[in-house]
């Protein structure tokens, strides 16, 4: 037979630890859990980042298959003195995604131009982009990026173009000022000799044809332009675009990384890959489990299972010390000392288990129970572990 055990728990910084044990019980008993927070926005995040040249254009670009709900930014210049009446007339991709001109600037003294165009709530899969200027270029170049945590609806917030800058040693991509934080700033700069450097928080991306090709996720509503060097002083001209980060409110689940709406199977590859190929800036705002790490995954993982939820609550013990136990299981309920329901469907032969179907906002009490090889089963532990979570 088992003997009863009491457990005491303490809470401290969200971990439950055990004061005192005696019988043969489990002797410790550990309850941990990381909440997830609300935000009002999500954090955007580089997804993918494709150079396309120097070529002859019109052209097609392969690029990475997109994925679902995403932002897609092509950056195009033209080649110096490919006239500055030259413009794009039109961007397609395989997925049928729609593409709209954000901005547009010209430099008269080299005699080239650059566009900024964009695709929003992109269709997933879309592995070639086409790239139709009004005119036959012979040496041209596009730079595309893919951005995940993008509105999916009126992704545009502000733009800036500057033409035919006068030499200068240094560049400014132009200035725009955003409407809020966490907005995605694209900024394009075509030089008369090479750009060498550039300023925080904007990450030169590609050195194509020499020229600056960056972005920035923005930590806080207000002005950004992105300034490079170059390597000796030139005319130049350059255009920016801001697009506004998706607003997903206190209902919006964390672990959505795709933003789609629902956590499924698809927020779980999405999140293996962010471990596998991680973005400069990782798009999840699950708080707690770092960044875009195993803990993340293991996270949605939880959150995608039937009933799941995002804020799983993971439970620890020590093994029994006696020969005859046979595992171990686990009791919930929302009142302390009545209502418990078994979460185990099979006895637990480890020293773990996690509750994925804890919800946010609610209170549990959890007790634990030793069964032996003849199926016996001992009392609940006393008092109950409780764990508060965080709502949403």
């Amino acid at each position: 037979m088992i003997t009863k055990m009491w457990v005491r728990f303490s809470l401290r910084l969200g971990v439950f630890k055990n004061i005192f044990a005696r019988g043969i019980w489990p002797r410790t008993v550990t309850i941990a859990f990381v909440s997830c927070s609300a935000f009002a926005w999500a954090q955007p995040g580089l997804v993918a980042v494709t150079d396309c040249g120097p070529a002859s254009f019109p052209v097609t670009c392969t690029i990475p298959a997109t994925g679902s709900g995403h932002l897609l930014v092509v950056g195009w210049q033209g080649a110096a003195g490919s006239n500055t009446s030259t413009t794009i007339s039109s961007i397609a991709d395989n997925g049928g995604n729609s593409y709209v001109k954000a901005a547009r600037a010209i430099d008269t003294g080299d005699n080239t131009a650059v566009e900024l165009w964009y695709a929003q709530n992109s269709a997933a899969n879309a592995t070639s982009v086409t790239i139709s200027p009004s005119a036959n270029v012979s040496r041209a170049g596009a730079v595309i990026w893919e951005f995940s945590g993008v509105s999916s609806s009126a992704a545009l917030d502000q733009t800036a173009a500057l033409n035919s800058q006068a030499a200068s040693a240094t560049v400014s991509g132009g200035t725009v000022t955003t409407a809020a934080a966490n907005d995605v700033v694209v900024s394009i700069a075509v030089v008369a000799n090479a750009v060498t450097g550039i300023s925080s928080p904007f990450v030169d991306d590609s050195a194509l044809m020499s020229n600056g090709w960056a972005h920035a996720v923005v930590s806080a509503a207000g002005s950004y332009g992105a300034q490079w060097n170059q390597s000796s002083a030139g005319t130049y001209a350059a255009a920016t675009a801001s697009f506004k980060a998706v607003s997903i409110g206190g209902s919006f689940s964390p672990c959505d990384v795709n933003k789609d709406g629902a956590v499924n199977s698809s927020d779980v590859t999405a999140a293996v890959n962010l471990v596998l190929s991680p973005p400069a800036t990782c798009p999840t705002t699950i708080t707690g489990a770092g960044s875009c790490n195993a803990a993340v995954v293991q996270r949605v993982i939880a959150a995608s299972l039937p009933g799941g939820t995002c804020h799983p609550v993971v439970l620890n013990w020590t093994a029994s010390t006696s020969p005859s136990v046979a595992g171990y299981n686990v009791y919930r309920s929302l009142t302390s000392g009545s209502g418990y329901a078994k979460l185990n469907s099979a006895l637990i032969n480890g020293t773990t288990y996690t509750d994925a179907t804890s919800q946010p906002g609610q209170t549990y009490y959890y007790v634990a129970t030793a069964v032996d090889s003849s199926g016996n089963e001992s009392s609940y532990s006393n008092p109950p572990a409780v764990a508060g979570i965080p709502s949403p």
